[in-house]
Formats: C-alpha cells, sequence, structure tokens
C-alpha cells in the first residue's frame, strides 16, 4: 500500500514544481494533491493517467509551465515496485 509520506516525498524529491524541496516549512506544499494521488493508485491508474492529473496540478493549479517528462516519471516512480509500504503489527 503506497502511503501518504512517501508520495510527499517523491512529490517533493523529483516533482516539485515550486522549486521548495529544500524549504523546511513548505514540507507539506503538495499535500492537497496526495489524496487524488492515492486513490488514483488505488484504482489501477496507469502512469499516464497519474502524470495527466499531475500536468494537470502543475499548469492549471501552480500555474507552472508544465513538464510531461517530469509528470511521467514521477507517475511511474508512484506506480513502481519499490514503493514503501506500511506495516500494521497484528498485536
Amino acid at each position: 500500500m503506497l502511503i501518504a509520506a512517501h508520495v510527499r516525498s517523491i512529490l517533493l524529491d523529483y516533482w516539485d514544481p515550486n522549486s521548495i524541496r529544500n524549504v523546511p516549512r513548505a514540507k507539506g506544499e503538495y499535500d492537497a494533491y496526495i489524496g487524488q494521488i492515492l486513490r488514483d493508485v488505488a484504482a489501477g491508474a496507469s502512469a499516464e493517467r497519474v502524470a495527466r492529473y499531475l500536468l494537470r496540478v502543475e499548469t492549471e493549479v501552480l500555474h507552472q509551465g508544465g513538464d510531461r517528462d517530469r509528470a511521467l516519471f514521477v507517475a511511474e516512480k508512484l506506480l513502481s515496485g519499490d514503493q514503501m509500504t506500511m506495516e500494521v503489527d497484528p498485536d
């Protein structure tokens, strides 16, 4: 299961259209978009669909130029097999 903290980390480390990754007080800057990403991933969305969402946020919400290659790279990273998982302690 993909968890919000991992999505936040990927968005800050690899997407970051506002270039705020090194601003400690801005760590939650992209949190408003995590819920939709988690829903899309849980629903089995393709990397292309997730990338389109990231591009839409980047261009329509954040008013940046948009970088399709970066959005697709980030989407693939979000959907990759090396995601963090949340382990539940049975006790």
